[in-house]
């Protein structure tokens, strides 16, 4: 039987947004870890398979960590920093997050995060997603969570799909970046498929504090 949507969304400013998993703590950014970030924020490799470019001064990434405390301020969005050992290395959001539009209630955002490199391979980032993932269903109450990556991101698509979330089509050309199209591959999940999927896959239940 579908799952009728909330009577009333969550101010996502009053929300206790941390989070514990076994090896990570997804908390807010403060202005203190641009130091930590900086070193792949500001890498012009880095970001190519991403929405943003790389960053330029230190004041562009202080301005980046304020706006994602606004964006959660004005319920629009909820980002992350990813902390391991002591230290921020990346970033996790349910951003454009919308709940209705005219007649229709969509309750429905978009997940986005990156980890800086010398973490990739470690299971870390699917950790994050997971933990994410349930976070947005069962806390902040969203009945739709879609993603996507560009199709030559393999990295980013692995852990999509080792989340769970199921394919629903490939936008051929559909973002220009560095002289050329790319093609984005889409995918989504409903909060009916949560416990399928988190059965199916190691996953320990994130703790939220």
């Amino acid at each position: 039987m579908p799952t009728p949507p909330r009577a009333l969304h969550p101010r996502l400013s009053e929300l206790d947004i941390a989070i514990t998993t076994p090896r990570l703590a997804l908390r807010e950014f403060r202005d203190e870890d641009v130091e930590a970030i900086w070193p792949w924020v500001s890498d012009p490799a880095f970001p190519r398979q991403m929405s943003w470019a790389a960053h330029v001064e230190r004041g562009e990434t202080l301005d980046y960590i304020r706006g994602t405390r606004t964006e959660r301020a004005e319920g629009t969005g909820i980002v992350w920093a990813i902390e391991h050992e002591g230290r921020a290395c990346g970033c996790i959001g349910l951003e454009s997050i919308v709940w209705g539009r005219r007649a229709w209630r969509l309750d429905r955002g978009e997940l986005g995060y990156w980890l800086a490199p010398p973490l990739w391979g470690q299971g870390l980032m699917t950790e994050a997603v997971q933990a994410v993932m349930r976070y947005g269903f069962e806390v902040v109450g969203l009945h739709k969570i879609r993603v996507g990556c560009l199709a030559e991101n393999d990295g980013s698509r692995r852990v999509i799909e080792k989340a769970g979330f199921r394919f629903v089509g490939r936008l051929e050309e559909d973002v220009y970046r560095d002289g050329a199209w790319h093609a984005h591959l889409r995918y989504e999940l409903i909060v009916a498929d949560l416990d399928d999927v988190t059965s199916t896959r190691r996953f320990q239940r994130p703790i939220t504090r």
